[in-house]
């Protein structure tokens, strides 16, 4: 992160003097003052110090360079207290600055929604449009940060769901109009023509391309379909279900749909989606890919009507659903009326008999059952078949226990835009069609704001080549999807690799472990415990290996392989050998250096145990069948030679040695073994014409 570096801009041209300029406490004008040396060595501690003395210690001047220290010092939450404490400044330049330092350090945190929204006061206090663009340009990958923020709030904007959607917009306008300043790309003027901050003849989006197949428009047919296949959902019939979807036509939906309800009732996610990849299904596809319906194969307790795990109500249920439907009916309405029931059970029968009507065809009757039920009490799938039925507007529909929970309500509206429901003008049809090559221009030009293909494009591009940049953008804007973990997982794990291990935690913890799917939870604790292992905590990491090992799943070989030699360590030779033999007996997936490694350790093991034999069995297979991995063949030879030495096998032992000195690249293993065959020609004496045999002659 450039800290910064904007200042050198002319509107922050008095700023600058003002932060360079301190007193010279003794040194001649030609040399550096103490601050300016301090800036030289970044000791920024020191320095902080130094303004705290100064007497003009409440000046805005004297605010903004000790908090501008602490960006400095990577301590941004230090930095956001300063500049929060202080009331706004008189002085717009001033001003600008507090907010533009406050965004930095909010970004430094992680928090860029609100990171874009200090950067935009602060531009929105400076009249000088090509020192903003300065300015904003000098942030690094600020375009893309404020392109993306600016997508994830329109998508909440566009559900419709918050009370607060006035200031929803007002944002949206200001965040908009700073970008089209600084940018004045194609992205802004779509973002700003949205807003109706500017106006188009077009109304849609252009196609993509006219050759691409048209759509699906599903027949309303298709929709009393599915409306009763979850009203049979809500009542435990998952065959009924199953069997009305069976009667859509086309092949795409029919799978959709039927994926959608064996996940409920199973819990598990679809691992073949061809149907829908075949056919370039894009947004279809994304739904299941990006594991936004992941809400759906939670448990399907909040899908069915009463506590499924109830043997009395389902006895009741099964009852009621042994008769016609118009006697079942007819004995819930005796029930209704009688006074001694309670308010629970009473919302319960309303909403068995909703699931009735709805599931039989009979719309009137549903539909003055529908205005007398608490949709609050509805389970999901009654809940989606009712709205689906009787409400033109979805989202406004919706009761406080979607609208409040972000997953569930993507799902609904997703569910409802496969339907043919009106989605924003934004966003492309849900069964639009478009093969791979043109699925970027779809995503960037057509439809950049349309969030399943945004996810489809991005999930694609990070498959291709996982980058950093591609990951961090990815982990903001899909953080409730698995593709979003799955993002945050690879910022984790690379940050794990340059020992930055402060932010993998940071990655880590932005993740519900809850929520994970078995694979991701294991990749979960695979960044877990190189964390512990680098930090030095091995006892956390022992019991973080033991919850991987509880999953019954594969475990990651170099973990297997970095907590066997953690055993080592700890002296349990007996389970490192365990882990290590079970790398070895799949040995054919391994690379030959993981092969060449695994012997090694396995031979490091045995002698741990003492069991110098079955370690030398180790070392010289290794040593014979991986010659070509240097360090490990020539570190078993070296340990084969001592080995061998301690036995009295002098010979052997040279000519390992001698082995390990002409093939050594380090010069410190060359020493050693030089050194090791000086010591074993000293215990053998002079030398004889027979020593070379091992025939012994006693007399």
């Amino acid at each position: 992160m450039k800290i910064y570096t904007h200042l050198q801009t002319t509107c922050f041209a008095v700023i600058v003097a003002s932060l360079i300029a301190a007193p010279s406490i003794g040194l001649a004008a030609s040399k550096k003052s103490y601050e300016e040396w301090l800036r030289q060595y970044g000791a920024w501690d020191q320095l902080d110090k130094e303004f705290a003395r100064e007497s003009t210690g409440d000046s805005p001047e004297t605010l903004l360079k000790r908090a501008n220290v602490y960006l400095n010092l990577n301590s941004p939450k230090q930095a956001l207290e300063i500049l929060e404490m202080s009331s706004a400044f008189e002085d717009n330049t001033h001003e600008a600055q507090r907010l533009w330092l406050g965004g930095q350090a909010h970004r430094a945190m992680g928090n860029l929604t609100k990171a874009v929204l200090w950067f935009t006061q602060s531009a929105e206090q400076l009249n000088d449009p090509k020192s903003i663009k300065r300015a904003f340009k000098d942030e690094d990958d600020l375009e893309y940060i404020w392109m993306d923020v600016w997508k994830k709030l329109y998508w909440a904007y566009g559900d419709k769901y918050s009370i607060s959607q006035e200031v929803q917009q007002t944002a949206l306008k200001r965040i908009a109009n700073v970008g089209a300043q600084v940018w004045d790309t194609e992205y802004w003027k779509q973002a700003r023509e949205l807003l109706g901050l500017t106006t188009s003849e077009k109304n849609q989006p252009a196609k993509s391309n006219d050759s691409n197949p048209e759509p699906i428009m599903l027949s309303e047919v298709d929709k009393e379909l599915i409306v009763k296949s979850f009203s049979l959902i809500s009542l435990e019939k998952f065959d009924a279900a199953q069997a009305e979807i069976n009667k859509i036509e086309h092949q795409a939906v029919r799978f959709f749909w039927t994926t959608l309800i064996t996940s409920i009732e199973t819990g598990q996610m679809p691992n073949d989606l061809s149907p829908l990849e075949d056919g370039n299904y894009l947004k279809a596809n994304a739904f299941w890919q990006g594991n936004i319906a992941s809400v759906v194969s939670q448990g399907k307790s909040a899908w069915v009507l009463g506590n499924p795990d109830s043997a009395p109500w389902t006895r009741f249920r099964n009852n009621l659903l042994g008769m016609p439907a118009d006697e079942a009916i007819v004995a819930i309405d005796k029930e209704l009326d009688s006074m001694l029931i309670s308010k629970e059970y009473s919302s319960l029968l309303k909403s068995v008999k909703l699931a009735l009507s709805l599931s039989n065809g009979n719309l009137s009757l549903a539909s003055s059952t529908w205005e007398s039920v608490d949709k609050n009490e509805l389970p999901l799938s009654l809940l989606f078949a009712g709205t689906l039925s009787f409400n033109k507007d979805f989202n406004n529909a919706l009761p406080d226990s979607i609208t409040s929970n972000d997953q569930l309500r993507s799902v609904f509206t997703t569910l409802a835009e496969s339907t043919g429901h009106a989605s924003l003008k934004s966003e492309a049809p849900f069964w639009v069609v478009s093969p791979d090559e043109k699925l970027q221009t779809l995503s960037e030009k057509t439809y950049p704001m349309d969030k399943l293909l945004q996810l489809a494009y991005w999930k694609t591009r990070f498959q291709d080549k996982p980058t950093l940049a591609h990951a961090k953008r990815a982990a903001y804007l899909f953080d409730n999807t698995s593709f979003g973990t799955q993002a945050t997982l690879y910022l984790a794990d690379q940050a794990v690799e340059i020992k930055d291990l402060q932010l993998a935690a940071f990655y880590l913890n932005r993740i519900d472990q809850q929520t994970l799917s078995e694979n991701q939870k294991m990749e979960w604790y695979d960044v877990k415990i190189k964390i512990e292992l680098e930090s030095g905590h091995n006892e956390k990491a022992l019991r973080t290996y033991n919850l991987m090992t509880d999953l019954q799943a594969e475990i990651p070989v170099m973990t297997v392989l970095r907590m066997s030699l953690l055993f080592q360590q700890l002296r349990k030779y007996e389970v490192a050998r365990e882990q290590l033999l079970s790398l070895w007996n799949k040995r054919d997936t391994l690379p030959s250096s993981l092969q060449a490694e695994t012997l090694f350790w396995l031979g490091e093991g045995e002698q741990g145990l003492r069991n110098a034999e079955k370690a030398l069995d180790y070392y010289l297979l290794l040593a014979w069948q991986y010659p070509q991995e240097n360090i490990w063949a020539l570190t078993a030879m070296y340990r084969a030679s001592l080995i061998y030495e301690k036995r009295g096998k002098y010979e052997t032992a040279k000519r390992l040695l001698t082995t390990v000195v002409k093939r050594a690249d380090r010069k410190e293993q060359r020493e050693a073994a030089k050194a090791r065959i000086n010591a074993i020609d000293n215990k053998m004496g002079k030398s004889s014409k027979n020593e070379a045999s091992t025939l012994k002659y006693p007399f």
